[in-house]
């Protein structure tokens, strides 16, 4: 079979979809080889849409369309695409009168009445002589090239394509005028990308529906073109998911894959039904995971809301909880202006009142606490009423609740807007009802098919550990000296609690050091191999990041580093200084922070580490950022979050690494469950919305009963400053050290969380206030029990010093290093990983890994019946067990571990001297388990060697099938014939026969593609 096999296959699945084939003999009337235009079916089509057009003007109409300008072909392209979808105006004259027509040469409503055209090794000349191996042709335009190779030998990839095609952007520049994008394929991959991207940028498409995903690579052609090539997605693909992005001088050519086109276009159909006759006004939620492309897909789908006809020029409110995403946002948007049209920022409150009365045809983006009240407002105004405004939440979930009442104000705001949330967080993991808010699930594209599809890169793990060793015997004494001699047994045990926990332990000077040593050392040998690498460093506090900061400036060669953190009052004046080698302070403003994210996503930019606590963790791209040190116990979204900005696409980037520094294996487990495992929520799936009132008003008369009832208003906002004040000041007295002050806390969060699930509905809002005013009262109460602030630092100044001096910091321990063998790269995806462990006490989480590696090797090494493998299997188990009953030290199990891996190694060389192959290794293990049996080795390795030459002689594709057992008893024969030859008879020529058999039936049952 040759790659022309693969070419008329590829022809013939075109042909189904309704194309018309043409041989590139056929093409006649083509006047030059340069021609890649065949203009008269272009004016076909132009004549029969558009008849009133005189034939005489139809050549000079099909010249405006294809003669395009632009001093580099990726111009020309930019200019044409804008050409095809939005078409021209045409004007002629007819009997002495000028008359003008809107034109277009793809009827996008009506598919099939244009004319689609596959063609073949057509010959092009240019600066060098091409003949891509298809194009497709829409009207005459050639709109889609497909570049192939061969499915049936190893050499020749998708990669191998991809060069190919760039050759063709230099050497037939003409042909990529017009190309709306090209096809790459090798019969296990196929991708779709833009003329002009790197690979990194080409996806493959897996859906025909959106719904259900197509992972088997045999079918990835099939799969791209009855998904992407069908008449109907083709022409929405080109006319509303292709845009071209602006930064600066450069413009970038993008279109949309798969997950973003069936996210947006499933959206949008719901986006029609919310806001029809009978529509609910809840769109849907879309779970698209972090670092997929959120952005873009809500890009994509604010141009099918902005292009509806049936919406009548709709207003799109683009809602987020922060500046950042905010800002964030507004760049993409605005670098898609041609894409979209004009999108505007709402820079305050009013501003966003102001852009919200307007008649429509806008885009809005604003931060949800701009939907706040004034004080002389009891209720936010409604500010439009109309039915065509669509909200679209972006991490919806962080902001639809709480007291505040921003998405509450939201809603009240613009009572008859319909509503879509965007979130990168599993709603299981949201602790609140999102879909309620704004509906059902309707599209998911989870973290494991993101790295699948390479919109993201994998993310490895690389779990470290820094020893810490208590010097200090007499530090339970100290520690009573310090504090108070008048201080009750609770305050005492606080502060143990507090200074032994991991915050006090983490930041002392010498982990610090030894911790500042491990990243320089880690980050200086990774970016050998990775210039373009960045490194981003999570610390518990804003003091261990300052501290961590002037450890690392005390080391040679350490990078160029930022700390980005924002200021308070309470903070060390120092911090904001400007620091040596820097332009900045510690602190940051909003305009030092917004260019020092674009210098992170700049590999150029010397700047080359971040130190954060929380900042920049969330709704950042830094597509170059490689490495993330994690010294913070993290969890849920905040962990998925934070490692995300890790897994962005970029040129030669294989992976993201997360360096663990403080043991958050268990979390990680944890997350990428809920992060992959998304079918426990189904659709349709919502919360019971009047047992959630019921509750609520239950929960609001429990507090209503421990308050008298001349403290009791609902609307107290309305009164006076002081009159507040006073109202306030007498409930916090009321409880304030009495008997019921912790009823009444008890209370209250349970009113509080009962809100949270009911905030949104329109009968609670008369009692906003009287739950806002409840909160408060928790609040003052909490504040009043906090201890003076002069004694609080002196006491902390303390203690932290005797943690500094009761500690020892030890060299960095390397499980894999101790015991000699490679490290390995262990994705957080892989499935393995992924699995729970029993939860033991005094597991350590290295040796946890080091044990599951260590089985692993084990089974690939040994078969399961093999004695010697249940041998070193229970061994291993002994071993763990004696550990968790602390009859060995882990030194110990690093030692025992060490003496099984060469165990290990020793069967694997003497495997490596016999001449044995991955392949061979089973078939070896079946004749070796035998108990009784006299073969040696050699003997058994030359058997091997022999009985897998002779069957693969008679192996056929299908052979396993039960329609070709003529096959099968071919290769059962050829087994016989050389067991024979070898003097094997017997009941161990037969019991040999059926196991290489049934061994190879399992390895080779995909012959030829396993061979």
């Amino acid at each position: 079979m040759y790659e022309s096999d693969f070419e008329e296959t590829t022809i013939e699945r075109l042909k189904l979809q309704g194309y018309t084939y043409i041989p590139a003999y056929e093409w006649m009337a083509r006047e030059s080889l340069r021609d890649v235009v065949m203009e008269e079916r272009l004016k076909a089509f132009l004549h029969h849409k558009y008849p009133s057009i005189p034939n005489s003007e139809l050549p000079r109409l099909v010249s405006l369309f294809t003669t395009v300008d632009g001093l580099s072909v990726e111009k020309r392209n930019e200019r044409f695409h804008d050409r095809l979808v939005k078409g021209m105006t045409f004007s002629y004259e007819e009997v002495g009168e000028t008359k003008l027509i809107d034109v277009l040469p793809i009827d996008w409503d009506t598919p099939t009445n244009n004319d689609f055209v596959v063609m073949n090794q057509l010959a092009i000349d240019g600066h060098f002589s091409r003949r891509p191996d298809v194009n497709i042709f829409v009207n005459g335009l050639p709109l889609v090239v497909f570049e192939l190779k061969s499915p049936y030998r190893e050499d020749p990839s998708v990669h191998g394509a991809h060069l190919q095609l760039q050759h063709y952007v230099k050497d037939i520049p003409q042909l990529f005028n017009y190309n709306a994008f090209v096809v790459i394929a090798d019969g296990v991959r196929t991708m779709h990308g833009m003329p002009f991207a790197k690979m990194e940028y080409f996806a493959e498409w897996k859906s025909k529906d959106g719904h259900h995903i197509e992972n088997n690579p045999v079918h990835s052609m099939k799969t791209l073109i009855e998904g992407l090539m069908n008449k109907e997605c083709l022409l929405r693909y080109i006319q509303r998911f292709i845009f071209f992005k602006k930064d600066k001088e450069k413009s970038t050519k993008i279109g949309a894959k798969y997950h973003q086109f069936f996210g947006a276009t499933i959206a949008y159909q719901e986006a029609l039904r919310a806001v029809g006759i009978g529509g609910n006004h809840k769109i849907g939620t879309i779970f698209h995971s972090t670092g997929s492309g959120k952005s873009f897909t809500m890009l994509f789908l604010a141009n099918l809301l902005r292009k509806s006809k049936d919406l009548e020029n709709p207003t799109i409110v683009l809602q987020v909880d922060r500046t950042d995403l905010d800002e964030q946002l507004f760049k993409t948007f605005s670098s898609a202006y041609s894409f979209v049209g004009n999108v505007e920022q709402a820079g305050n409150a009013d501003d966003l009142r102001v852009l919200l009365q307007n008649e429509g045809g806008q885009i809005i983006l604003c931060t949800i606490e701009k939907f706040r009240i004034k004080d002389t407002e009891e209720v936010h105004p409604v500010l439009s009423n109309r039915g065509n405004i669509i909200v679209i939440a972006d991490e919806a979930h962080r902001t639809q609740y709480g007291a505040k009442g921003f998405a509450s104000n939201l809603r009240q705001a613009l009572p008859n807007a319909s509503h879509v949330a965007f979130t990168g967080t599993p709603i299981t993991m949201m602790g609140r009802d999102t879909t309620e808010q704004f509906g059902p699930i309707i599209h998911t594209y989870d973290m494991v098919q993101s790295v699948q599809d390479g919109a993201t890169v994998k993310l490895m793990y690389d779990p470290k550990l820094i020893p810490l060793d208590l010097t200090n015997v007499n530090i339970d004494t100290d520690f009573a000296e310090i504090v108070e001699q008048g201080s009750s047994d609770d305050a005492l045990e606080k502060y143990k609690r507090e200074y032994a926990a991991l915050k006090k332990v983490v930041g002392t000077p010498k982990r610090l050091q030894k911790l500042a040593e491990e990243i320089v050392t880690h980050f200086n040998e990774s970016i050998i191999e990775q210039p373009f690498a960045k490194g981003l460093i999570v610390s518990m506090s804003r003091e261990i990041c300052v501290a961590l900061y002037n450890a690392l400036k005390k080391i040679p060669n350490c990078p160029p580093m930022e700390i980005i953190m924002t200021g308070r009052t309470t903070d060390p004046i120092e911090w904001k200084d400007v620091q040596e080698g820097s332009k900045y302070s510690h602190i940051k403003n909003d305009a030092e922070k917004k260019v020092l994210k674009e210098r992170l996503a700049d590999w150029e930019d010397p700047i080359k580490i971040c130190l954060v606590v929380d900042m920049f963790l969330t709704g950042s791209d830094f597509p170059p950022m490689t490495f993330l040190y994690v010294d913070k116990p993290m969890r849920g979204h905040t962990l998925i979050q934070a490692i995300a900005r890790v897994n962005r696409v970029f040129p030669k980037k294989e992976g993201g690494q997360i360096v663990d520094f403080i043991g958050i294996a268990e979390q990680l487990k944890e997350a990428t469950k809920q992060y992959t495992n998304l079918g426990s929520v189904p659709r349709g799936t919502q919360l019971d919305v009047s047992e959630a009132l019921i509750l609520f008003w239950q929960s609001l008369e429990g507090v209503r009963a421990l308050i008298p009832q001349q403290f009791r208003s609902k609307s107290w906002r309305s009164l006076g400053k002081v009159e507040q004040e006073d109202l306030l000041a007498d409930l916090v007295a009321l409880f304030l050290g009495s008997d019921t002050e912790k009823d009444y806390l008890e209370a209250q969060l349970i009113l509080s969380k009962a809100y949270k699930l009911v905030s949104n509905q329109m009968e609670v809002r008369t009692v906003v206030d009287e739950v806002l005013l409840y909160e408060v009262v928790k609040t003052q109460i909490r504040k009043v029990g906090m201890k003076d602030f002069e004694s609080e630092q002196e006491l902390e100044r303390k203690l932290t010093k005797l943690i500094d001096t009761s500690l020892e910091v030890k060299g960095t321990i390397d499980i894999f290093s101790i015991a000699g063998i490679e490290k390995p790269d262990i994705s957080i995806l892989d499935e393995e990983f992924i699995l729970d462990v029993k939860d033991k006490p005094h597991v350590d989480l290295r040796l946890k890994l080091f044990k599951q590696l260590l089985e692993n090797q084990v089974k690939l090494t040994f078969p399961k019946n093999k004695k010697q493998s249940q041998q070193m299997s229970e061994l291993l188990e002994k071993t763990i067990r004696d550990y968790h009953d602390r009859v060995i030290t882990a030194a110990d199990v690093v030692r025992i571990m060490v003496e099984m891996r060469n165990e290990i190694l020793k069967e694997v060389q003497k495997r490596k001297d016999l001449g044995l192959s991955e392949e061979e290794i089973s078939f070896y293990e079946i004749i070796a388990s035998l108990e009784k049996q006299s073969f040696t080795n050699k003997f058994i390795a030359d058997l091997v060697h022999k009985v897998l030459k002779e069957m693969k002689k008679e192996f056929k594709a299908g052979w396993t099938e039960s329609h070709r057992t003529d096959i099968l008893a071919k290769v059962k024969l050829a087994v016989i014939r050389v067991l024979n030859r070898e003097k094997v008879t017997g009941e161990m020529l037969k019991f040999l026969t059926n196991a290489l058999v049934d061994e190879a039936k399992d390895k080779y049952k995909g012959w030829p593609m396993d061979a």
